[in-house]
């Protein structure tokens, strides 16, 4: 586990907001240390955003950001327009989004308005698949510290493990499951985005089966600076346009069938004897 405090420019001018919106990095030095972000490699990715203590107040234009009570659909809207940046777009579908999920954490590192104030990872790794033991030690990691309904996320990754033991593949399965967060917490608005990383390896000598597993958990939290919002509220509307939390969490979630059940609907496959 590492916790770490960033630090952020000490005065964001308009200038340091036009080079983040257009893809380029900020002045001044680069915030370290950057939360984990995971290595791209082929696999799938699941994206479930929440919300908790905020409501979207339907704020335009420069209000948006010059007030602070419109702040919980600021942060959606930079989150989206990172995601945007980042060509990452979870809604449209599930394969092909992990290299992109480790540039949108990059971007979101680097907004000139947020600051890095936690980061930590998790690990555990086993020479047997024990799958209910990794959703236990998951959802421990989770409880606690999201206000959310844990068990959704929960629902999703069990599905997923469930459904790769019974794939019909040679390759080993590396999976992403994300939870994206916006809470007010003592007064201060944070977006948190959680992520595990699940990597299961295939036996391929005799039966297949999945004969070990490891995953990471890791968590990162980003404190929004309201007063560099509202200080820079003009040039942020102009740059970012209009948008909400409610759009976010539209463009956040992934296309599932019945709640999670995305990798049973999508990635199940017949127990081969």
């Amino acid at each position: 586990m590492a916790a770490s405090h960033a630090h952020a420019l000490t005065h964001p001018e308009p200038e340091d907001f036009v080079l983040w919106a257009t893809g380029r990095a900020p002045r001044g030095p680069p915030r370290a240390p950057l939360p984990n972000i995971p290595r791209a490699n082929e696999g799938d990715l699941v994206s479930q955003p929440f919300v908790q203590n905020v409501s979207s107040t339907g704020a335009t234009g420069v209000s948006l950001f010059s007030d602070p009570a419109n702040h919980p659909d600021a942060v959606g809207t930079i989150l989206t327009h990172s995601a945007k940046l980042a060509s990452f777009f979870p809604a449209k579908g599930l394969d092909n989004q992990q290299e992109q999920f480790g540039a949108y954490i990059e971007k979101v590192s680097t907004f000139p308005g947020f600051l890095l104030v936690y980061n930590e990872q998790t690990g555990q790794s086993q020479t047997s698949v024990n799958t209910d033991l990794m959703i236990k030690d998951i959802k421990n990691a989770y409880e606690g510290v999201i206000g959310a309904d844990v068990n959704k996320v929960i629902d999703s990754i069990n599905n997923m493990a469930n459904s790769i033991k019974n794939k019909s593949t040679h390759r080993a399965d590396k999976s992403v499951f994300t939870q994206m967060t916006i809470t007010e917490d003592s007064g201060n608005l944070v977006a948190t985005i959680f992520y595990t990383q699940l990597h299961m390896e295939l036996e391929t000598s005799g039966k297949k089966t999945y004969s070990s597993q490891s995953y990471y958990v890791n968590r990162s939290v980003f404190k929004c600076l309201s007063a560099t919002l509202v200080a820079n509220a003009a040039k942020l509307s102009e740059l970012l346009g209009d948008g909400s939390f409610d759009d976010w969490a539209k463009d956040f979630s992934s296309p599932t069938g019945t709640k999670l059940s995305c990798f049973e609907k999508n990635h199940k496959a017949p127990r081969e004897n």
